[in-house]
This record gives C-alpha cells, sequence and structure tokens, in this order.
C-alpha cells in the first residue's frame, strides 16, 4: 500500500498532515543496526496521544506498526509493533538502496459509531471506520541499506606469510583486492590462532588492525589516490561516510580517526581483558 501525505479519506485520521483532528499526535522514532547473524534490526519508539485511538488498540480493534518498503528489492511488508519502545528483526538480504518507514495504526475490522472529542465537526455524528483503514499516520523515514556499509570491518584484511618480515612485527600492502597484513611464520600463526579465542577480536583489533588503518589513511593524507582502485575500498569507503569522515583529511589525526573507524578498539580490549580476569 503506498501512503503519502497528500492522501485524503473519507474518515478521519490522525496526522500532522491534516486537520481532521484539532489536537493529538501519533508520535515515532526509529533506529537501525546489523547483527552478525546478517539481519537488520529496526528499533521503534511509537506513541500516540489520543485516548479513542489508544482505546481501540488496547482492545485490538486497531493495531499499530508500520510499513517498511523497500522498492529495488520489492520488499514491501507491515509490521505490527506495540505502543512503547519495541525491536523487529528483518532479513538484510532482501535489501538494498533506499527503505522507507511510515507508522500507522489501522482498523481490524469495522468500527462504527466512531466518536472522539478532537474530531473535525465537518464529519459529523455517525463516522463509520472501514475494516482495514487507516486511522492515524505518522511522518516518513528513511534509510539507506547498502551491504558494504553493514559488512564487518575486518573483512577487508587479509593475513599472509612472509618470512622477511621480523619476528613479531607486521607489513602492510594495501594495494591488493584485501589489504594484506604479512608476518613471519610463527607471527603470523598466533595472529591466526588470535582470531578463535574470546578475547582474540578486540585484541586484534587495537594491535594489529588500528595500526594497519592507521598506515592507510596516513598514505590518504599524503595524496595516494590509487588505493580508492582497491576492492576493499568500497567497504573502507562506506564506513567512513556512515561515520561523516573524511580519512583524506590532513587537518585530523590518523590516529583519531582510526580509533573512529573501529570504534574505540582500545576500550574493547580493555573490557575483554576484564571479563577474563
Amino acid at each position: 500500500m503506498k501512503l503519502d501525505e497528500k492522501m485524503r479519506y473519507p474518515h478521519p485520521v490522525l496526522s500532522e498532515y491534516s486537520t481532521d483532528y484539532i489536537s493529538g499526535e501519533f508520535s515515532a522514532e526509529f533506529t537501525h543496526r546489523q547483527t552478525d547473524d546478517n539481519d537488520l534490526v529496526i528499533e521503534s519508539e511509537i506513541g500516540i496521544s489520543n485516548d479513542e485511538l489508544r482505546l481501540l488498540i488496547e482492545q485490538k480493534r486497531a493495531s499499530v506498526g508500520y510499513f517498511i518498503v523497500c522498492r529495488r528489492t520489492y520488499f514491501n511488508h507491515l509490521q505490527e509493533a506495540p505502543l512503547g519502545r519495541t525491536e523487529k528483526f528483518f532479513d538484510l538480504s532482501s535489501l538494498f538502496g533506499l527503505v522507507t518507514l511510515r507508522p500507522v495504526v489501522w482498523t481490524l475490522g469495522t468500527v462504527k459509531d466512531y466518536q472522539s472529542p478532537p474530531i473535525d465537526s465537518e464529519f459529523g455524528d455517525d463516522i463509520v471506520l472501514p475494516k482495514g483503514s487507516v486511522i492515524a499516520m505518522g511522518p516518513e523515514f528513511r534509510f539507506s541499506v547498502d551491504p558494504k556499509k553493514f559488512k564487518p570491518f575486518e573483512t577487508i584484511f587479509s593475513l599472509s606469510v612472509n618470512e622477511k618480515v621480523a619476528p613479531g612485527m607486521i607489513e602492510v600492502d594495501p594495494y591488493q583486492r584485501k589489504i594484506e597484513i604479512s608476518a613471519e611464520k610463527n607471527t603470523h600463526r598466533s595472529l591466526a590462532d588470535m582470531r578463535n579465542v574470546t578475547f582474540g577480536k578486540p585484541v586484534m583489533l587495537s594491535s594489529v588492525y588500528m595500526p594497519v588503518v592507521i598506515d592507510v589513511i596516513a598514505r590518504l593524507q599524503g595524496g595516494d589516490t590509487t588505493l580508492r582502485s582497491q576492492r576493499w575500498y568500497q567497504v573502507f569507503e562506506a564506513k567512513c561516510d556512515d561515520l561523516g569522515i573524511d580519512p583524506a583529511d590532513g587537518s585530523v589525526s590518523p590516529l583519531q580517526l582510526a580509533q573512529q573507524l573501529l570504534a574505540a578498539p582500545l576500550l574493547g580490549t580493555i573490557t575483554a581483558v576484564e571479563k577474563a580476569e
């Protein structure tokens, strides 16, 4: 169902875009994030300040939720969501590009002789709300789903063996499909094993990946534009855009930018060590 602010109905609709109700509000706020299982989590907080509409919802004569629509993938779903704060999960693979959310309240059956004091007098006293009618509508929310943006940052790195590298040290080659981190055999084995233990990921982020990201940012700030043609740069750029970061901005410390991109990795390491004690 396509809804917009210009639509008019033969029954009253509570909306900031109409004067059907002289008072009252239907409000909604949304946030979104990705889980490790490749789900998109949408958190909603929905409220309504009209006693009669709230009563219809409480009596299960009406329901509340939101349309989630992605025209590029033909995804169109009416998701029930109760008043207050709640989380709903969606398959991220079914969404790409622009996603719109439209909060609504709709009737679950025909409601006869509906009355609410704030309704404009033009609707008269004999109001019928047909089954399936939208009776409250909020503003449209928009966000973009790009798999590169949600892809774990660690996926842009690869580990390789290079016996020319001194023990306990690493070298970086960003001119590959992934940013190649090389180390001699024993160091390489230790790094590979570290990724398989509970506290390994945060330790890798702060001790290995962060220095590498600093190196990459320093190259970009030094004017190396060839990095932008590498495959890994798509994920890197999407992450920067999402955080409002310009990695080539020489006025900002590469260390500060790297910590932002990796979500303060030192804090994660400290937390992991404290849990392990």
